[in-house]
């Protein structure tokens, strides 16, 4: 697959490109208007928030999804090469049975896991580099990405050159589209919506809080002809032959936005593992998608490259930054370690399964001691992957205090995360640094969520 992703050096955000009559209008509304634009969206920490969000060009969005689709594919392919079941790919990859207890080991390795994803993207010189890539229903920012496009798109719609300013298609309505779908789920089918306590983006720790962030997404569901209900974990329970129960009433699907091995035992989440294992309930999506998101499956693709076609190698070698499992098996593994001691500004340590950025070493910012002991840990621990260090470009862009409405300038790293439901691009969550920040950019470490607006070129 030919691709021109970067090929100009063009940059992510296209707003110096603008006509400077629109970006002095855009940016006069964006400072008397952003804070109503940020208001009640969760999931950010701190008072910084930015006046304006990302401009970019149609043709790159478009672009980024087509690239998208096809890693998603390659990945696939390279969990089929090595197993052919979901139990055999958990076995090859290593993850502890304990920590998938709503994965059914016989379903096979098929396409419908390629429903939802969203892929962390950093830019290097223009060039989008994808860093981790989340093949998985649990994948959150949907909401926050669709209000802050649509708040700053209709912020700029009055302006002159603002009618070529649109919002993605919608992550949230796609999201549900995919649901009813690939699930087959006839009209009114019942669907749950559990809310869950460990992983809540901030903001949303509190159940009432989630539960209330959550309504417009049941809106969507009951749109797209669901029955959608947002719930407690422990109001789910079974009744004759596991079915699952809320309320009373027969639950059809149950869309997951957490991780089973990350909430704490609860009768609720007891209810739902009986309920899957007997096959009595749907859920989107199976917990077969989160072994796809394995950070082992980047270090397959590279193994595998060189038996590619070559559109293939090529996407590859441009896209995705070499990486490597750590320890490597068999007698690479002390050529390894050695390229890693004698390369740590190069690099980046990963657990493969952490998410959140939990456990990421990155080489530049540590010294030489502090790497030798991250990758001797790694050793004991194995299940990690090294990677090249992806220098990220930066995104220049004005700040608003919340509370004082104090303005600063700042250039901050990016990472860009297309939704991908079906297959298709949709909304666009983009996590930034704020100013003073730290180089992990995670909203429980101090990043900001933010989105994009498309712009079509005269």
């Amino acid at each position: 697959m030919e691709n021109n992703l970067g090929s100009s050096r063009r940059s992510f955000d296209i707003w110096s490109e603008l006509a400077p009559s629109f970006r002095e209008s855009a940016l006069a509304r964006s400072v008397t208007g952003a804070r109503s634009v940020h208001d009640g969206i969760s999931g950010s920490m701190g008072t910084w928030r930015p006046v304006r969000p990302s401009f970019v060009e149609r043709s790159h969005y478009d672009e980024l999804g087509r690239v998208s689709a096809r890693l998603m594919r390659l990945i696939l392919d390279a969990c089929r090469r090595r197993a052919t079941t979901v139990g055999e790919l958990q076995d090859v990859l290593g993850v502890d049975e304990a920590d998938t207890p709503l994965l059914s080991r016989t379903e096979l390795l098929g396409d419908h896991l390629l429903v939802a994803a969203r892929p962390d993207i950093v830019y290097r010189s223009g060039v989008p580099r994808f860093v981790e890539f989340n093949i998985d229903g649990a994948l959150g920012g949907t909401l926050q990405a669709d209000l802050l496009a649509a708040r700053f798109r209709d912020l700029y719609r009055p302006l002159p050159g603002g009618d070529r300013i649109d919002a993605p298609p919608s992550a949230v309505d796609s999201r549900f589209a995919e649901i009813r779908t690939s699930l087959g789920l006839s009209e009114g089918a019942r669907v749950a919506i559990p809310v869950f306590s460990k992983g809540a983006a901030p903001g949303l720790e509190d159940p009432d809080a989630f539960l209330a962030w959550l309504a417009p997404m049941c809106e969507s569901g009951r749109r797209h002809g669901m029955d959608t209900v947002a719930c407690p974990m422990d109001r789910l329970e079974t009744g004759e032959d596991d079915v699952l129960l809320l309320d009373g009433r027969r639950v059809d699907a149950v869309f997951r936005l957490f991780l089973s091995f990350d909430q704490p035992p609860s009768p609720g989440l007891d209810a739902l593992v009986r309920s899957v294992r007997a096959g009595r309930v749907r859920m989107h999506t199976s917990e077969a998608t989160w072994l796809l998101s394995d950070k082992t499956t980047m270090a397959w693709l590279w193994a595998d490259k060189d038996a590619l076609p070559g559109d293939d190698q090529r996407l590859i070698e441009r896209h995705l930054p070499w990486t490597a499992l750590f320890p490597a098996p068999g007698p690479d593994g002390d050529a390894l370690l050695r390229h890693a001691l004698a390369h740590r500004t190069e690099l980046v340590l990963k657990p493969v399964g952490g998410y959140g950025g939990g456990g990421v070493v990155l080489g530049p910012e540590v010294r030489d001691e502090e790497w030798r002991r991250a990758l001797e840990d790694a050793r004991w621990a194995g299940r990690h992957i090294l990677q090249t260090h992806v220098t990220p470009d930066r995104l220049a862009l004005d700040f608003q205090d919340q509370e004082t409405g104090a303005l600063k300038h700042a250039e901050v790293p990016f990472v860009v995360g297309p939704f991908m439901f079906g297959g298709a691009p949709s909304g666009v969550l983009v996590r930034h640094g704020v100013p003073g920040g730290g180089p992990v950019l995670n909203a429980h470490h101090g990043a900001l969520m933010s989105s994009v607006v498309l712009v079509d070129r005269c």
